[in-house]
């Protein structure tokens, strides 16, 4: 029988956050996941985000980039706020409309994953295998 506190740690290590302002993508991403046994959690704005990072321990976030319009770039706000509320937290950000230079400043800040759209669901489920979330 597990303690309390393997429990916690087994939740945490199996709980996924993913922020994405396309429902068709919230949608896709979670099936995929939980198939794989893990609990998820979505929202679509940043303010949505910043509620659950704030209630919720994540092994990992899987956040678009921009999520309210297209002259942004949320997807570095969420990251800003994982890596002060939980530097474990793995984050991979996606986006449609990258370039360069947020790519390397994703990396800079701390993101385990950078990819553009459009992106195949398995390469996400790839990209948290390389994490060790989703034991085989």
């Amino acid at each position: 029988m597990l303690t309390q506190t393997e429990l916690a740690i087994t939740d945490y290590k199996r709980k996924v956050l993913i922020v994405d302002d396309e429902v068709a993508i919230l949608f896709a991403y979670r099936k995929l996941i939980e198939k794989e046994g893990m609990a998820v959690d979505v929202c679509e704005s940043l303010v949505a985000a910043i509620d659950f990072i704030s209630a919720h321990d994540y092994f990992a976030v899987i956040a678009d980039m921009r999520l309210e319009g297209i002259n942004n770039t949320d997807g570095i706000s969420i990251l800003h706020a994982i890596k002060k509320n939980q530097p474990g937290t793995k984050v991979i950000l996606v986006t449609g409309h990258g370039n360069a230079e947020i790519k390397q400043m994703a990396y800079t800040l701390g993101a385990a994953h950078y990819f553009e759209k459009p992106i195949c669901p398995s390469i996400i489920l790839d990209a948290l295998n390389s994490l060790e979330v989703i034991r085989l």
